[in-house]
């Protein structure tokens, strides 16, 4: 079945069956290779969330991936389209999970250190696959438009939206699909951390500071009982494991509840094994919390908190997908 053009495909991996694809919106994001730049890259796919310094007409609803350059062999971005197009590039591509929102809580080192938000306009992220060694030419897998996408990136310093086949670049990932063309995260790369120069390790994507994981617990868990005292719900009792909100009523319906909580975009959150296991187990439906872009004061102790917005999915199911090697990872859907 030969296709050709914006309409291409190849056999579906994971069923066996032909999945076509077409051009797909993109946001193509250069990653500055300063010191700083390094830092906040590396943390930002550790904590799959991405900020921008302005909203502008190129972050749309509609961008459903954000295509990551970082690094080219002929250096920045900073040249002749020529020159850009006959080197290779190290690649990330992510899904966006969610639609832009304006974040209210510092959440990249440079912010966290200078207490303010540089980054307001803000989009989840999930970590589909990386390549290094990308063709940036006209005939390479990121075609003339995502190549000179990713270069305009970098010399105008903001994300730029482009029409992309993506199908020579799931390729590249190794990123198989389903026959409904949904990328089966089983198989792809997971929680990918780019090697590059200035490279500052932070941790495995959740935080390393017990006093700052405590807080947004305790915060989320707070807005999360407040949450399901409004849903009629009689008693709230904390529990903590595998799940941390047991919810009765007096005609003894009972319901289990799972919260979690973050500054960043809140649009993958990691589970242990027995909370997965209490998820697609639990008798009475486990219902997820996520409570995002909480705010931490830092400068005392215990940290205060404030704000966040709150997504409550009913019965959630982790799905087999989210079993990654670095642990689980489920993906949150319902974000606007």
């Amino acid at each position: 079945m030969p296709l050709s053009g914006a309409d291409l495909a190849w056999p579906d991996r994971t069923g066996g069956e032909w999945v076509r694809f077409v051009s797909d919106d993109v946001l193509a994001v250069w990653s500055s290779s300063s010191p700083n730049g390094s830092r906040n890259f590396e943390y930002g796919i550790r904590t799959r969330t991405w900020g921008f310094k302005s909203f502008e007409p190129d972050y749309r609803s509609s961008v459903r991936w954000v295509l990551f350059g970082y690094s080219h062999s002929s250096g920045g971005p900073r040249q002749p389209a020529a020159d850009w197009q006959s080197g290779v590039a190290d690649i990330l591509l992510c899904e966006v999970s969610g639609d832009f929102y304006t974040g209210h809580a510092p959440h990249w080192p440079d912010e966290i250190e200078d207490n303010k938000i540089i980054y307001p306009c803000r989009i989840g992220i999930t970590v589909i696959g990386a390549a290094t060694g990308v063709s940036t030419s006209a005939n390479g897998p990121l075609g003339l438009a995502g190549s000179e996408a990713l270069r305009l990136s970098g010399t105008g310093n903001r994300g730029v939206y482009c029409r992309v086949d993506l199908s020579d670049l799931r390729q590249v990932l190794d990123a198989p699909v389903t026959s409904s063309g949904v990328v089966d995260l089983s198989r792809t790369a997971g929680d990918v951390i780019p090697e590059r120069p200035n490279r500052r390790s932070q941790g495995q994507g959740r935080s390393q500071d017990a006093a700052l994981n405590k807080a947004l617990e305790d915060h989320a868990v707070a807005m999360a009982i407040e949450h399901y005292r409004g849903l009629g719900w009689d008693e709230i009792r904390t529990l903590g494991k595998p799940y941390d909100l047991v919810c009765t009523k007096v005609t003894g319906e009972e319901k289990h509840v799972e919260v979690k909580g973050t500054t960043g975009a809140g649009g993958d959150v990691n589970y242990t094994p027995n909370e997965v296991q209490h998820f697609r187990s639990c008798p009475f439906g486990a219902d997820l919390v996520v409570v995002r872009d909480i705010q931490v004061d830092r400068s005392v102790f215990p940290h205060a908190t404030s704000g966040g917005e709150l997504l409550h999915v009913e019965n959630y199911q982790a799905p087999p997908e989210d079993l990654k090697a670095t642990g689980w990872t489920g993906r949150v859907s319902g974000w606007h």
